[in-house]
């Protein structure tokens, strides 16, 4: 029975992936050649977003205190777009999450497509989704790696933090939508779009 459901739930989300959106937009499977292409640029471009925020986060925490990092942390933006432009291919990249804090990571229909799958059984063993949308100037591509809530993570995003850091979260962020996530639970997805210029 356990895989029967999860047959039907694999089917499930594959038939919504390319399903057509708002903008006329259809989610289309990448051929092999594609996928290797994108999953290799796509790793290394997660891997540095995550590695150098994380990074960053602590040393502020370390030499400012939780209260401290978390008054002056607006340094996502910036390490997210200086990792896209680094790789000089035309990238973007975001974080979307069901869970968000800042309005910039609240996730689109395309976004929406990635984080249900990861939150189903479909995406055991699954380190990656990617797909490709035809738009007006080609395909673009996207790739998706997720984010589990770590220990660290707990220090600004659960119910156990101090009244005064929650103080300055909430007038920082009034429709904050992380205050009480659980360790390992899915905490957002690194999202790389790449233009079709970059793949072929």
């Amino acid at each position: 029975m356990f895989y029967i459901t999860k047959a039907i739930t694999f089917i499930f989300l594959v038939s919504w992936s390319l399903s057509t959106f708002a903008k006329g937009e259809t989610l289309i499977e990448l051929s092999q050649q594609e996928d290797k292409i994108l999953s290799n640029i796509g790793d290394k471009a997660a891997s540095k977003v995550s590695k150098t925020l994380m990074a960053t986060m602590l040393a502020d925490i370390k030499s400012l205190g939780l209260v401290g990092a978390a008054q002056g942390w607006s340094k996502s933006v910036n390490i997210i777009n200086q990792t896209a432009e680094s790789f000089n291919l035309g990238m973007k990249i975001k974080r979307p999450t069901y869970q968000y804090r800042n309005p910039i990571n609240r996730p689109d229909d395309i976004d929406k497509v990635a984080l249900n799958f990861f939150l189903s059984d479909a995406s055991e063993n699954e380190k990656y989704f990617s797909r490709k949308v035809e738009g007006e100037e080609g395909y673009r591509y996207f790739y998706y790696q997720p984010m589990y809530v770590k220990k660290k993570c707990l220090l600004c995003h659960s119910e156990d933090m101090n009244e005064e850091l929650k103080a300055v979260i909430d007038k920082k962020y009034p429709n904050d939508h992380s205050g009480a996530l659980e360790l390992a639970q899915l905490r957002a997805l690194i999202r790389i779009e790449l233009p079709e210029s970059a793949i072929k």
